[in-house]
């Protein structure tokens, strides 16, 4: 799945509002090179499919950014695209 393209949601930013820690973007930043050149397999981005939960009918997948931050995307392998959903507590 190399190659993937990586876009965000019209609404990412308002849906990431909560997030006040600019190291957490950092990480963020950090982890869609990974997600651009590796893909979902890589190690420590930990990321899994949520069950039951889609956006616009895709899929809707989580990775770690930090114990308390998670990052949702869509993945949608018939186009190779992730769309970045937002950034939201890990309850």
């Amino acid at each position: 799945m190399s190659g993937v393209n990586v876009t965000f949601h019209s609404d990412y930013e308002k849906n990431s509002k909560q997030v006040k820690d600019q190291r957490v973007f950092k990480v963020v930043e950090r982890k869609f090179k990974f997600l651009r050149a590796v893909g979902l397999s890589y190690p420590s981005l930990n990321a899994k499919q949520l069950n039951n939960i889609f956006e616009n009918g895709v899929p809707v997948w989580e990775f770690y950014i930090t114990k308390k931050w998670r990052c949702l995307f869509t993945y949608d392998s018939t186009k190779n695209e992730i769309v970045v959903l937002k950034i939201s507590n890990h309850l």
